[in-house]
């Protein structure tokens, strides 16, 4: 898996929350129990977070990838089962970018969709997808199943003409008795833009010329006109950019680099005790205890 949509994570802000090999983004609810929203993002793919808001209590997080044919917006929703369908939060997505994919539990049932009946919000998802450029996977998979009851409540929405590289749609069985609502996995045929490679520079720092370090920073930093005012998240990319080219430039010209070899010499006393352990060790295999 490259991408992971979860809803109602019932996470607090202040939770820690890691997937080895993922870069996670969160939106979390702040007073009230339950909710909350993540996307998991395998961490060789090139991305930047768009937004993690709550609009009309629709929760959203939404981040956007590069992709070998452009952006693509990832989005992950979850609407709580008395709230309407925002058609603010949408348009807001739509207007982000027009290569959207969406994932989520919209508690939202259409029989015209795949659902065995029609509640409220499945007419909201109606009218949705007839105003604006989304379409839905149209099939008749239940997603959620408890209790002897069955419904397809989680979607899997997209524009054209990402709706159409969404292949092998499955459900899995429930995890566990607690939630009811069956993992949905798909193939994406689109081939994501991983990282470039960035190599570690190593510096020999107990070599270091600080003097010239600092003279070349200064002149560096000095170049940074003081008068801009920083804005927008553009400008502070571009100042934050600014000052590491900065430091590693100055970095360069004072501090010799090694040869990334790390030479590490044991003390006589930590020889002795290791010594010690081979033979107690041979010992023990032996006899079975330490002489």
């Amino acid at each position: 898996m490259d991408i992971i949509s979860i809803n109602e994570t019932n996470l607090h802000e202040k939770t820690q929350f890691q997937l080895p090999g993922f870069n996670i983004f969160r939106f979390d609810r702040s007073v009230k129990k339950g909710g909350g929203v993540l996307l998991a993002i395998r961490k060789e793919i090139s991305y930047y977070e768009v937004f993690s808001q709550n609009i009309d209590n629709n929760e959203c997080v939404a981040v956007q990838i590069s992709t070998q044919s452009g952006t693509l917006l990832i989005c992950s929703i979850y609407i709580p089962p008395q709230i309407k369908i925002s058609s603010r939060l949408f348009d807001q997505l739509l207007n982000m970018n027009n290569n959207c994919l969406i994932m989520g539990d919209l508690n939202a049932a259409s029989t015209l969709l795949g659902s065995r009946k029609t509640n409220s919000k499945g007419i909201q998802l109606q009218e949705l997808l007839n105003n604006t450029a989304f379409s839905c996977i149209d099939d008749n998979i239940t997603t959620y199943e408890r209790n002897n009851y069955e419904e397809k409540l989680d979607w899997i929405l997209a524009t054209r003409p990402i709706i159409f590289c969404i292949n092998n749609v499955n459900t899995h069985m429930p995890l566990g008795t607690v939630s009811g609502h069956k993992p949905l996995a798909f193939d994406l045929m689109i081939m994501a833009d991983d990282k470039p490679p960035s190599p570690r520079i190593q510096f020999s720092f107990r070599l270091a010329n600080w003097s010239l370090y600092r003279h070349i920073l200064n002149e560096k930093l000095m170049q940074w006109d003081v008068n801009r005012k920083i804005v927008s998240t553009n400008d502070i990319d571009e100042y934050t950019t600014f000052i590491s080219e900065s430091i590693v430039a100055a970095a360069r010209s004072a501090i010799p680099q090694s040869s990334g070899k790390i030479n590490i010499e044991i003390s006589p006393v930590t020889k002795h005790l290791i010594n010690l352990k081979h033979q107690f060790y041979r010992s023990w295999k032996k006899y079975g205890v330490g002489n």
